[in-house]
């Protein structure tokens, strides 16, 4: 039975999260030539506990990055997969290194060079030919997952891809089958292996799936759109021309902050721009489902409808800092130059982010935030806010110079950081944390003003009325006369009893000038006031507070609830 898309797409987003080791291979009767729905595929290799990362070391073959391509993964491995890990050039394996598990990278990995065993495919100019797969695009990478051919005990999965910008984001593809290929960060095609001892393996042609042509056909057809410095790839019934239009006018406008926030274009600059509906779109034709990616070294762009009408620049920034400092290898540079340059994050700018993190006790040192491993693995409420106020202070500090200088490290290291910029690892620390402190003095206030805001929530739920006041008047130290506070201590205050007390906070909220965003404090404070003299017997003053709110505008059902309380005095029970 032929695998359906769907059933394929399931196995390539398998978690790599995997307690055991892939399952016993047996001897296959003729009869059981096909994989059960219980096998792991490529995915299994992660959790094998032990393995060697192979990178190729042979001629012409740039071995300084290969070899720091391989350390990356070997980091990677470790510390989210808890495997232990050794890294070694294709010609330096020791026997006992080749009969184990190898996780083999690059296309000229001599692991598959006589007299070891015989490379199962030949990748060229021309393209790839794997196991009679004709694949024309060189740039189309390829995934093998077997028992390893010298000791069918151990596993080998071979990665053709040596690439840290893009390894960057995608360490390791996710497949539960035996083979993939990738264009980017999508599989194209992928499949299974019949289940045999034997070297070369076969495929199982019942259990694959070619998604070449499904990946590029658009149900109403591809269409463009070029506007001054976007070449635009749309699909012709989901986008009307209109909307095309705001599309190509809403990235130029992005491209103009990014050139604000970099520097200018080179000349003839373009960007190819995929637009997609929607993240199922985008997740079915690239393989990534964020709203937007971009493949820097390619000037793409992939975004979802919502993102390419936006005003985010984000993307631009990275393909324009890719064409102006060159590739960029950590992440915490990458992402926090963009998050710094759009000075923006869920609201908040990266100096009050700063302030936050480190008023908590939750901002990392650079050592951390320089290690890929090390920042891949911290909560995303923190990450990305590190990495923003890191580029930040590193912008403000040493300057546009520093960037440059800084952007395309490959050794994610506070020494190698400090050797860029002439420096030394302790200086820099220091630097970055005294920044953080003065920030971080900047909110303090804030921060004070939230949790005593936080911990009035909590006794509101508890109807803890004495609590509340307490916490209410924490946050009036903090941020004397603001309205809100006093109009949630006055309701506290109602339901506590203590009445002259409400009174007291209507009042100062009424004799405070309001900015015009705050009137329905006046409104709802003079509705307040009215029923805080009808509880202490007071009609004649209640009635006047009435009046003075039916004498504003309604708001939110002011004058109906003042007319219903003209008609009948407030009562303690309507307080709950």
């Amino acid at each position: 039975m032929r695998l359906s898309r769907a059933s394929l797409f399931s196995l390539a987003i398998v978690p790599m999260l995997l307690g055991a080791a892939p399952e016993a291979e047996p001897e296959t009767p003729p009869s059981e030539l096909h994989r059960g729905v219980e096998y792991r595929g490529a995915a299994g290799f992660f959790s094998l506990g032990t393995m060697t990362v192979v990178y190729p070391a042979g001629p012409g073959e740039p071995v300084d990055l290969n070899r720091r391509s391989a350390e990356a993964r070997a980091r990677w491995l470790a510390a989210v997969h808890k495997n232990k890990v050794e890294v070694a050039a294709d010609d330096q394996l020791t026997e006992e290194q080749k009969k184990g598990n190898l996780l083999l990278l690059g296309w000229n990995n001599r692991f598959f060079a006589p007299p070891g065993p015989t490379r199962p495919y030949t990748h060229n100019e021309d393209g790839t030919a794997f196991l009679g797969i004709r694949e024309n695009d060189k740039s189309v990478d390829l995934l093998v997952f077997h028992r390893n051919p010298l000791n069918w005990s151990s596993y080998i999965l071979f990665w053709s891809r040596i690439d840290p910008e893009r390894d960057r984001f995608q360490v390791m593809p996710r497949v539960g089958s035996d083979w993939a290929m990738y264009r980017d960060y999508g599989a194209t095609r992928q499949g299974m292996f019949v289940p045999a001892r034997n070297w070369l393996p076969a495929r199982d042609t019942l259990a694959e799936a070619d998604l070449t042509k499904e990946v590029v056909i658009r149900p109403g057809g591809t269409a463009i759109f070029d506007s001054e410095h976007y070449h635009l790839v749309y699909d012709r019934v989901q986008f009307q021309a209109a909307e095309v239009s705001a599309i190509a006018e809403a990235r130029e406008t992005a491209l103009g902050k990014a050139i604000a926030a970099i520097g200018p274009a080179p000349k003839g600059f373009r960007i190819q721009l995929f637009v997609y509906k929607d993240e199922k779109d985008k997740a079915e034709a690239t393989g990534v489902d964020d709203k937007t990616h971009a493949i820097a070294a390619h000037r793409e762009i992939h975004a979802t409808r919502a993102y390419a009408l936006s005003s985010s620049a984000r993307e631009e920034i990275h393909i324009l800092a890719r064409e102006t400092y060159g590739p960029s290898f950590l992440t915490s540079i990458h992402e926090g130059l963009a998050l710094s340059a759009e000075n923006s994050l869920r609201g908040k700018d990266m100096e009050t982010h700063a302030g936050r993190l480190r008023a908590a006790n939750k901002l990392p040192g650079i050592t951390d935030i320089l290690d890929e491993e090390s920042f891949r693995i911290l909560p995303p409420e923190i990450a990305a806010p590190t990495a923003g106020a890191y580029m930040t202070w590193l912008r403000q500090t040493y300057g546009p110079a520093a960037v440059k200088k800084s952007y395309g490290l490959s050794e994610g290291t506070p020494a190698a950081l400090a050797a860029a910029l002439g420096s030394t690892s302790e200086a820099l620390s220091a630097s970055f944390l005294s920044w953080a402190d003065a920030k971080a003095a900047v909110v303090r206030n804030q921060l004070e003003f939230e949790a005593a805001e936080l911990e009035a929530q909590q006794k509101h739920a508890a109807n803890d009325w004495t609590g509340m006041t307490l916490a209410l008047r924490k946050a009036l130290r903090v941020k004397p006369g603001d309205a809100q506070t006093l109009f949630n201590l006055a309701s506290a205050q109602m339901r506590e009893g203590d009445l002259a007390g409400a009174e007291a906070s209507l009042k100062e909220i009424l004799a405070a000038p309001l900015a015009p965003g705050d009137s329905r404090f006046r409104i709802f404070g003079h509705f307040q006031l009215g029923r805080v003299y009808d509880l202490l017997g007071r009609r004649t003053e209640a009635l006047a507070e009435y009046d003075a709110v039916l004498a504003l505008p309604d708001e939110h059902g002011a004058h109906a609830s003042a007319m219903e309380r003209k008609a009948s005095p407030a009562t303690r029970e309507q307080l709950q």
